[in-house]
């Protein structure tokens, strides 16, 4: 058997913790770092389009912005407010939801939390892998005993003591263990030398009944597996919903600036006609109560005017915290991603939307397994009213009387092997297991059909969404059209002195509302087919956050 010398239990004790010292936090950090991004990545091979944004979680550094393109013009629509848009930073829609995908402080805290179940997963699996334990101490004691007049005894002695464990749990329920101890004494005085006892265990249990095989010995293990692939796939569907939202809020902002822009062509106008009005009135060819009401119409347009700036600048704000930019930051989104939106036909039908997406939902994917685990779960628990009936082996050698240092011997030695076997008679809490996971069975199939309902609903509710916006966006269109003209004849009227004041205003503020209408449905419909995108599972989204198709080009609706 191995053999130490007595010195060299107190040398490795003494050793340990320069040893451990040596092993930092950014030692630990990699070594989490791979085993998790590890697991990440074999799971997300499994998951359509999760993309590799999962495999870091690195903090973003601080923006910078000065390596993007500039705008130097100051628009005039803007008033004395232009200077929020002088040498600002142009965002397109791509580079929005890149940024948004990297600075996003909820999107980013989501990824987060799936690196976090994926860390609990190392240690679930580690219960089922070797796992090695040891520690040990080493004390100096000195005692003085008087044993007459002047007469003393001093003993010195330095104990040291140490131990190293080994245990690993199978998939199957078989679980090795061994331990070594050794304690060594060494007499500096008292008249004795050294002393030592060593003694050394392994042993090894299997379940036969409850516990026993695959299924109930790694159920921990196989929950955890597949809990972090559920994560995987929620945060991919997550990703599917924020592009769709920053996307929206990006068209929310131009919406906010067109309307500022409208609301000043229409203060413009209107400014004109006051002008010319008072001017008629002068020469008494206009009443003072109708170039009153123009006045009062004049300050209500310069009122809305100032309105529509401010909720520009707060929606714009309001972006780029959602973009993880400072506010005090110049930006200006590029209006050519506004004016490259298109009226757009969904391809198919409804019904073979619906089958699109019970088909590709992830969530489904997800509620779909859960089933899966309860029926699972359900076995495990009616396994668990067997009794308890292991098998047992033992086998343990110690060092001889008086030994010094680590030395075992043969002759030391004990050998057991039988079984171990609990009736366990109080079957109450299992009965109360077995019961609650059938319930729960019930529930998750429960689960499974309202999310099944629910996705339907969704996707049917997104068509219809889909095909009145079309019909919005036509009828705003039309409404444009006849606002102009009506403004053209209105204007007209005035001049020839027979309309009236007040169908001029109107006449102005309902050609405001067309243009922002337009605006508005235009964007309603392209949000509301990427919604229908998402909810039928075809949306697609790239590693910069944009999205992409698995489905051929739509064609552009026919004008």
């Amino acid at each position: 058997m191995p053999r130490l010398s007595s010195s060299q239990p107190l040398i490795l004790a003494l050793m340990m913790p320069l040893l451990l010292s040596q092993c930092t936090s950014g030692f630990f950090r990699k070594r989490a770092d791979k085993e998790t991004f590890g697991i990440l990545g074999k799971k997300a091979s499994k998951v359509p389009n999760v993309g590799t944004g999962l495999m870091d979680i690195t903090p973003p550094p601080p923006i910078q912005m000065s390596d993007m393109l500039k705008k130097t013009q100051k628009p005039e629509f803007l008033g004395e407010r232009k200077f929020v848009e002088k040498d600002a930073t142009q965002l397109t829609l791509a580079k929005s939801l890149g940024l948004s995908v990297e600075r996003n402080r909820p999107y980013l805290r989501r990824k987060e939390i799936v690196y976090l179940d994926a860390l609990d997963l190392t240690a679930t699996r580690q219960r089922f892998s070797p796992i090695l334990d040891g520690g040990g101490g080493t004390r100096f004691t000195e005692r003085q005993v008087e044993t007459g007049v002047n007469n003393f005894v001093r003993t010195s002695t330095l104990t040291t003591t140490g131990g190293v464990g080994f245990s690993a749990l199978s998939r199957a329920g078989t679980r090795i263990a061994s331990d070594l101890t050794t304690d060594f004494v060494r007499f500096f005085t008292g008249g004795l030398g050294r002393a030592g006892d060593s003694s050394l265990a392994f042993s090894l249990s299997q379940p036969l009944l409850r516990g026993a095989g695959y299924l109930a010995a790694s159920e921990v293990l196989t929950q955890a597996e597949r809990d972090v692939l559920y994560t995987i796939r929620d945060f991919t569907q997550f990703r599917k919903s924020f592009a769709v939202d920053t996307t929206d809020s990006y068209f929310r902002v131009l919406q906010a600036r067109e309307a500022a822009k409208n609301a000043y062509m229409a203060y413009q106008a209107f400014s004109d006609t006051v002008k010319r009005e008072t001017a008629m009135a002068e020469a008494n060819r206009r009443s003072k109560s109708s170039l009153g009401r123009l006045r009062q119409a004049d300050i209500s347009n310069e009122r809305r005017w100032y309105t529509a700036v401010r909720n520009y600048e707060q929606a714009l704000d309001n972006f780029k915290i959602d973009l993880g930019i400072p506010v005090e930051e110049r930006i200006i989104l590029d209006e050519s991603d506004f004016s490259n939106l298109r009226i757009i036909d969904p391809p198919g039908t409804l019904d073979e939307a619906v089958e699109t997406a019970m088909s590709t939902r992830l969530d489904l994917w997800n509620a779909r397994d859960r089933v899966e685990d309860a029926e699972r779960r359900v076995r495990v628990a009616k396994q668990g009213l067997l009794p308890s009936l292991n098998s047992v082996v033992g086998y343990t050698t110690s060092s001889r009387p008086g030994s010094r240092g680590l030395e075992l011997s043969n002759r030391q030695r004990n050998i057991t092997a039988g079984l171990d076997l609990d009736l366990d008679l109080n079957r109450k809490p299992e009965r109360n297991t077995l019961r609650a996971a059938e319930i729960d069975l019930q529930r998750f199939n429960r689960d499974l059909e309202l999310n099944e309902e629910s996705i339907r609903n969704q996707v049917r509710t997104a068509w219809r969404d889909l095909e009145v916006a079309r019909k919005q966006y036509d009828l705003a269109q039309r409404g444009l059209a006849l606002s102009e003209q009506r403004l053209s004849i209105e204007e007209a009227f005035n001049i020839e002195g027979q309309g009236t004041a007040l169908d001029l205003i109107d006449a102005q503020q309902d050609l405001i509302d067309a243009r922002n209408l337009v605006v508005s449905t235009l964007i309603n419909h392209t949000i509301a087919r990427l919604r229908l995108w998402r909810d039928m599972g075809i949306l697609f989204i790239k590693k910069d956050g944009s999205w992409e198709r698995v489905l051929q080009q739509e064609p552009p609706r026919p004008e």
